[in-house]
């Protein structure tokens, strides 16, 4: 299914509108959900991730702590929300193409 950018979470509306600006393909967000703040972010799912992921969930508990993936897909992005930084769980959202 295809979703405006408009459904993508405020929180990391901006962040995702800059890096597909910028021609970026697989940035990976790492979010906390409960306050709606965008944290940091990597280009794949590394090491250095899931470090950053683990020391944020110690920080503000992991049911806080989401990542999302932005990938080109054909003409757009698609960005998927995944329940921690091992890539499991994932969710969808679509985004049209820009």
């Amino acid at each position: 299914m295809i979703r405006p950018l408009e459904d993508i979470p405020g929180y990391i509306e901006q962040e995702v509108r800059d890096r597909i600006a910028a021609g970026v393909d697989g940035s990976t967000l790492i979010v906390d959900e409960t306050e709606e703040e965008f944290l940091v972010a990597y280009s794949g799912f590394t090491r250095t991730l899931r470090e950053k992921y683990e020391e944020h969930c110690e920080k503000r508990g992991e049911d806080a702590i989401r990542v999302y993936q932005l990938a080109r897909e054909g003409a757009g992005y698609q960005l998927s929300r995944y329940e921690s930084a091992d890539g499991k769980n994932a969710e969808e959202v679509w985004i049209e193409s820009v």
